[in-house]
């Protein structure tokens, strides 16, 4: 447990990066305040209801609203923690960096003199001298560091306790502020400086990016030259421990690797042929997965199994599951979605339960492939798989 306590503040604190965090710090003592524009999210976080699904996060929430964890709409309220925490992130494009500007300027005028900020989401490197170039930051002898979370939705609470904490700082050299904050959640610590730190935000996803694309180009390479790219992969992969690690073939989305992809590359590396394919690269996927529809679905009426962005996830923010379910429906398909990790009040189609629609077509679309969907009996249906995530 945390021995000196700090006073927190983190601003999106009831979002997907922020609300694991915000109750992890609470867990260990400490006075947090959470800052979201969303009141009716900040309304459930206070009577214990979730707005998203998160592995343990239910009993976290109820702990730190037992230890008095605060919710607030208004920035303002920063003024009274030393420590300001900002999970919403920015991207390249000039409306979320003029965005980020906006925040960030709220922000710096309303914390009191020797705050601490901590940048949590992707950023770039504009971003960073953008803020410490503010007359604020100045004046107000703040201190920044860049702690990028490199989390996987849905592992927050366990990887925040497994993973090292990357502290980007201005020189590059260990501050005993930021340190010691991280080090008292008993999370380790690994200083760089600001460049370093943003290169391998970015970089890291760009890497992951790139590997779940290279097999779907290898499956486009395939369905050009008519071959079951299934079956090479069975064959392939039977006792051969070298492809263990494989990635399978699916789609490719979510809130973080898209975009910090092509952030990377427009802040590294704008001209890289390698980084400029990986769009098109999924954009064929995408097309071939619509013709193996038309050629099979002959009667264009099918069941999608999942619309989440990824497998177990009620996240539909940059789906291309999503995207693929408008796709179909453009192209005269009559769609019976199913998801049971999406509430119906976050579409704007009706969802469906699989035994109600089983009878109603033998084509099934399985696109997002939760666990749940493992025991379903497809037996006489016609199947296209997207993948296995």
């Amino acid at each position: 447990m945390s021995v000196n306590k700090y006073k927190v503040a983190v601003v999106g604190g009831a979002g997907h990066i922020g609300l694991p965090l915000s109750c992890f710090i609470s867990s260990y003592g400490n006075d947090v305040l959470i800052i979201d524009t969303d009141t009716e999210k900040l309304n459930k976080l206070s009577n214990n209801v979730l707005p998203f699904k998160e592995d343990g996060l239910k009993e976290y929430l109820k702990i730190a609203n037992k230890n008095n964890i605060k919710f607030s709409e208004t920035i303002d309220e920063i003024n009274n923690y030393e420590l300001i925490i900002i999970t919403l992130g920015t991207s390249s494009s000039k409306d979320d960096l003029n965005k980020f500007e906006t925040l960030m300027n709220q922000v710096l005028e309303n914390v009191s003199k020797n705050s601490k900020i901590i940048l949590r989401s992707t950023i770039t490197n504009e971003t960073i001298d953008t803020t410490l170039d503010n007359k604020y930051f100045k004046e107000k002898n703040i201190k920044l560091a860049y702690c990028p979370e490199r989390i996987a939705e849905g592992n927050s609470l366990k990887e925040l306790k497994e993973l090292p904490q990357i502290i980007g700082t201005q020189d590059g050299i260990e501050d005993k502020y930021f340190s010691s904050f991280f080090r008292s959640l008993d999370i380790k610590t690994l200083t760089t400086d600001f460049k370093n730190a943003v290169f391998l935000k970015l970089f890291t996803n760009s890497y992951r990016y790139s590997q779940f694309t290279l097999i779907n180009e290898f499956f486009n390479i395939a369905e050009k030259n008519q071959l079951d790219f299934q079956e090479i992969i069975d064959l392939a992969k039977l006792d051969y421990p070298r492809l263990d690690n494989m990635p399978s073939k699916g789609f490719v989305g979510g809130p973080c690797l898209i975009k910090d992809t092509e952030t990377f590359r427009i802040e590294f590396s704008e001209d890289s042929q390698f980084l400029n394919s990986l769009i098109k690269i999924n954009s064929t996927f995408m097309t071939n997965i619509l013709n193996k529809c038309n050629e099979i679905f002959v009667d264009k009426k099918l069941i999608q199994l999942g619309l989440t962005f990824k497998p177990n996830s009620d996240d539909l923010r940059d789906s291309i599951s999503l995207e693929l379910y408008f796709n179909l429906k453009k192209m005269g398909f009559d769609i019976y979605p199913v998801d049971e990790n999406v509430f119906q009040e976050s579409v704007e189609f009706e969802l469906y339960d699989f035994e109600d629609v089983s009878k109603l077509t033998n084509n099934v679309l399985i696109s997002t492939f939760h666990d749940s969907f493992v025991n379903l009996d497809l037996s006489g249906k016609r199947v296209v798989k997207v993948g296995n995530k």
